[in-house]
């Protein structure tokens, strides 16, 4: 069977059919449907395919809209969760068994994983499988290509591929292996996941987390571009965010938010042209029905469907870019032309400044191509360590201090070969970003506590090789004018 054939048709009517968003009020309130977990609607939003957990094992079901008897999909020895329709009817959903973790399952070398299963008419056929872990799947507008979250990205190499999830993409008419669509290169606990393509599919969404410090974004890009520069965050810096989904308006997304005043995750919609975002409900996994005007969504357990209407569209942004608020730059300090490790010594008064609220850390390099570790500056106080350092093991690497022996920082990469290039870090006080070239930076919530005045030595150049140097080292206060800002807008990812 190839799902997605003889449905562009009936899919490009039904998008016709609706109009952005219903100008009927919302009215009403939420009604309880089934006990279970992460609802999806069936194309023709009679059906919601849902999970629950019993005995310690995921079932899959599937029950009215309207309320009913349920019709079990799965219902065990292995678990079965996380569904996605396909326009035309069938079922594919995550499907395995979990006699040990991820981890154990690496360390192991086991074939127990979870692979992806699809249903239709009462019939089922696995489409991927092994020791990998695939799961949160969902298909494109016309039903030929799955997308999914998957720990196979790793292949053989010796990491742990059980700490990072990348995005796959399976298409029907190929067959076949599925492609890795995305990664998040740069180490380890980190990931894009959660992939949710645009009705009219021009655009992918996903959640992604660049390390365990840091919080849960979406980002989106282009499907005809994907590259790392054309990565833009959809939702607002301060807000914890994951789970997209879309409206078949193909303007609004609903997700699991989080704002450090709710009392707890919350079904939250975003205009993603203007960046305007409203909390309707606490709860999670929130999604939209066909015709839009439905939310349905889980809490404690519960399926919840809610009316969705005029009165729900979002109304507020909360924040603004980040680069804003900290001022032009201002070199305090600069050095050119190194092409072996030098240390310089600051002196007591150590640099000019005082605690500016932004510090970047810039070098303009000529490197021969290999991955082997190099420290362009580090910066040693009276206290610690390290200051800021910026640094390459197999990746860009910029921190603000060290404790027990681990940086604390963000990562890049995307300098694979010989040339020349301009590492930048910032830290500002409630992050810390690092960007190759002024690309939109990578950022982590770990920005450490740093006094430029407690700078007492620079070393610049620690493990550069022949022919490699520092054309130029700044340190300097204020946001970088070679980076872009963090958030920027985002009407340039839908010219």
């Amino acid at each position: 069977m190839k799902t997605g054939i003889n449905v562009a048709k009936a899919a490009a009517s039904v998008a016709a059919a609706l109009f952005a968003v219903s100008c009927a009020a919302a009215g009403g309130a939420e009604r309880p449907l089934v006990k279970g977990e992460c609802p999806a609607f069936s194309p023709d939003g009679s059906r919601i395919a849902f999970h629950r957990l019993e005995n310690d094992i995921f079932k899959l079901g599937v029950v009215p809209v309207k309320g009913g008897d349920v019709e079990w999909i799965e219902e065990g020895p292995g678990n079965a969760a996380h569904a996605a329709w396909s326009p035309d009817g069938a079922l594919v959903y995550t499907a395995g068994y979990d006699t040990e973790t991820a981890f154990q399952g690496w360390k192991a070398n086991s074939k127990n994983g979870y692979g992806l299963r699809l249903w239709k008419d009462g019939k089922k056929r696995d489409i991927t499988g092994g020791r990998w872990r695939d799961y949160t799947p969902s298909f494109s507008p016309d039903g030929k290509k799955l997308y999914f979250t998957t720990t196979r990205g790793w292949g053989d190499k010796k990491l742990n591929q059980a700490t990072s999830a990348w995005i796959a993409c399976y298409d029907f008419e190929k067959g076949g292996e599925p492609e890795i669509l995305l990664d998040f290169p740069g180490g380890r606990n980190n990931g894009v996941v959660q992939p949710a393509v645009s009705p009219d599919g021009k655009f992918i969404f996903w959640s992604r987390l660049e390390n365990c410090f840091d919080h849960w974004r979406i980002c989106g890009a282009r499907l005809d571009r994907l590259e790392r520069d054309a990565w833009r965050d959809v939702t607002p810096e301060r807000l914890s965010a994951l789970a997209p989904r879309w409206h078949p308006n193909g303007r609004l997304i609903c997700f699991t938010g989080f704002l450090k005043r709710n009392s707890g995750w919350g079904v939250w919609v975003e205009d993603v042209r203007t960046r305007k975002v409203k909390r309707l409900a606490t709860g999670e996994n929130p999604c939209f029905s066909p015709d839009g005007k439905t939310i349905a969504y889980d809490r404690d357990g519960m399926v919840y469907l809610r009316p969705f209407g005029a009165r729900d569209m979002p109304d507020a942004v909360i924040d603004g870019p980040v680069a804003k608020g900290f001022g032009e730059e201002k070199i305090l300090w600069s050095a050119e032309n190194i092409t072996e490790e030098l240390t310089v010594d600051l002196g007591e008064k150590g640099l000019p400044g005082g605690t500016p609220d932004a510090v970047f850390v810039r070098v303009r390099v000529k490197l021969d191509g290999t991955a082997s570790h190099r420290d362009y500056v580090t910066m040693e106080d009276a206290f610690a360590s390290q200051g800021l350092h910026l640094f390459s093991r197999r990746s860009l690497w910029f921190s603000t201090r060290i404790y027990g022996g681990r940086d604390f920082g963000t990562s890049a990469t995307g300098y694979e070969k010989a040339g020349e290039y301009v590492f930048t870090g910032v830290r500002v006080p409630e992050k810390i970003y690092v960007a190759i070239d002024g690309c939109e930076p990578y950022g982590t919530s770990q920005p450490g506590s740093l006094r430029l005045r407690d700078m007492r030595t620079i070393v610049l150049g620690r493990g550069l090789k022949n022919g490699e140097s520092i054309i130029k080292a700044e340190i300097g206060a204020g946001w970088p004018a070679n980076v872009s800002i963090a958030e920027r807008p985002l009407e340039d990812l839908f010219k």
